[in-house]
């Protein structure tokens, strides 16, 4: 095997799932697991199974916030774009989704790809503004275990642990305030590009004059394409109306875990429920295996352990939650690819591509797969 940036990426991609996955079964006990999915109520998983839906949604709908200012999109269509792309994040590593996603849009809209492009990193960082003020908030809220003593924050069954981890809360307090400056940082930052974006790019038009100049004039290309995505920063409502949006995908993702609880009987509060959303959203942005196998499981593993969830209902938990994430968006991306007319096979192309970084042969692609 070739020892390419991409073998390398795909191999420790590969042992951090490896990792994990044995970090996750390795006290499995197979009998209770089995036992507990039995009991488990699944009358839940319908609720549940809506929330995750409307979450792909939102995000199309916010998706064509970004995108008013550049051209009027269907929800649907952005709707049959997201799925898409998180069906091919689900499947095929280097997360090929996300530059899939701005290349059907060009196809189908006629917008530049690299202005379509811009607008994905623009959404990536509404989801980042929204995390931090989300885990800002969801930290304020966990009661330390001075003003609770040892009250009980998990009402689970009785062959449970049902205690709360007092080493680990005001440990999570304390990043409270970090998360608050990255994240005025980051919005100060953004605002400053919009306002002063010709500023900007003479620093990085310095930064890149060691470059050949073509890769350096791509750069450049990059930036006012970025710096166009940014535009909808200029319009005060929609940029609040973005951000709203952001933080309601955030909190349906808590509702989710909440919601899907009560099938195996852990009556967690929202809060905590909010807490484990967070710690898997930090989880699955590490480099891992397709499908998120092993990095996912462990986070919720051990994100409930937090509130004195046991073992064995938690590993349940996280089976299940897992199937929910993952199934559903990869069977409507696979439907939507059909709706679409685009062979599967040029999905593969496409990752190929990403992975070794050729960006003209990207563009090719793109003329495929029109």
């Amino acid at each position: 095997m070739k020892f390419s940036k991409k073998n390398m990426l795909f191999v420790v991609s590969i042992i951090v799932s490896i990792i994990c996955t044995w970090f996750f079964i390795k006290n499995i006990d197979w009998l209770l697991l089995k036992n507990a999915l039995t009991d488990a109520n699944y009358w839940y998983i319908i609720p549940t199974l809506v929330l995750t839906l409307l979450v792909y949604v939102i995000r199309a709908i916010r998706w064509r916030g970004l995108l008013l200012h550049i051209k009027s999109v269907s929800v649907i269509n952005l709707l049959s774009v997201t799925c898409i792309g998180f069906m091919a994040n689900n499947i095929l590593p280097a997360r090929v989704g996300e530059v899939l996603r701005p290349f059907i849009l060009t196809k189908k809209e006629d917008i530049k790809f690299s202005t379509s492009f811009a607008t994905v990193i623009v959404e990536r960082i509404f989801d980042m503004l929204g995390l931090i003020i989300f885990t800002v908030v969801v930290i304020a809220l966990l009661p330390h275990s001075s003003d609770t003593g040892h009250t009980t924050l998990a009402q689970v069954s009785a062959n449970q642990v049902n205690t709360v981890n007092e080493s680990i809360i005001p440990s999570l307090k304390k990043w409270t305030e970090v998360f608050a400056v990255v994240g005025v940082f980051t919005v100060a930052s953004l605002f400053l590009v919009v306002i002063r974006p010709d500023f900007f790019k003479k620093i990085l038009s310095k930064l890149c004059s060691f470059l050949p100049h073509k890769l350096k004039e791509k750069i450049l290309g990059l930036y006012e394409s970025f710096v166009y995505g940014l535009k909808i920063l200029e319009n005060k409502m929609q940029t609040v109306w973005i951000l709203a949006l952001s933080l309601f995908i955030w909190v349906l993702g808590g509702a989710e875990i909440y919601l899907l609880g009560f099938s195996f009987h852990m009556h967690l509060p929202f809060v905590g429920a909010c807490l484990v959303a967070v710690c898997l959203a930090l989880a699955v942005a590490l480099p891992q295996a397709p499908g998120y196998i092993g990095v996912f499981h462990i986070a919720i593993l051990k994100s409930l352990h937090i509130f004195g969830i046991e073992t064995t209902a938690a590993q349940s938990y996280a089976i299940v939650l897992w199937a929910i994430s993952i199934l559903p968006s990869t069977i409507m991306g696979f439907l939507f690819l059909w709706r679409e007319g685009i062979a599967f096979r040029e999905v593969i192309k496409l990752e190929e591509e990403i992975a070794e970084g050729k960006l003209e042969e990207l563009e090719g692609v793109t003329k495929d797969i029109k």
